[in-house]
């Protein structure tokens, strides 16, 4: 039996056409696959992202970053509040991860009361968004 196979077509063609259905199943492992690689890399170039830690040595310049949204959580190790957020704010990072244009950050209030204090945090958690140095919104937890 003689194939043929069109340039306008990637899909083998004989006397006889083939059965729409069985080119549908036939492509359907080629797109689980592509998706699954897809999946896999996306999920390898993500599990190392982390939420970045600022301190007072960083805090200033990082919320001063041209063309940067920083979405920072300010907490207390004790806070009860805080630790109920188990692992989230780590998964927010890790879904991120990538976007130049937003960072997540986080401050502990505990070890670095200078930023606390500055940009007025008195209660956990709190957040807060920052452009271009500036507050633009603000959570205030529990």
């Amino acid at each position: 039996r003689l194939l043929l196979v069109s340039p306008s077509s990637p899909w083998p063609s004989s006397d006889r056409a083939m059965d729409p259905a069985l080119r549908r199943r036939s492509r359907l492992p080629i797109h689980l696959l592509l998706v699954a690689v897809t999946l896999l890399a996306a999920l390898a170039a993500r599990s190392d992202a982390e939420v970045i830690t600022l301190t007072e040595e960083t805090f200033s310049d990082k919320i001063k970053e041209k063309d940067t949204v920083w979405f920072v959580q300010f907490c207390v190790p004790w806070c009860k509040h805080c630790k109920s957020l188990g692992t989230l704010w780590e998964d927010l990072g890790k879904v991120i991860e990538g976007t130049d244009e937003i960072e997540i950050g986080e401050v502990d209030c505990g070890a670095s009361k200078p930023v606390c204090s500055k940009v007025d945090i008195h209660s956990y958690p709190t957040f807060k968004v920052f452009y271009d140095g500036e507050e633009v919104a603000k959570y205030k937890g529990a």
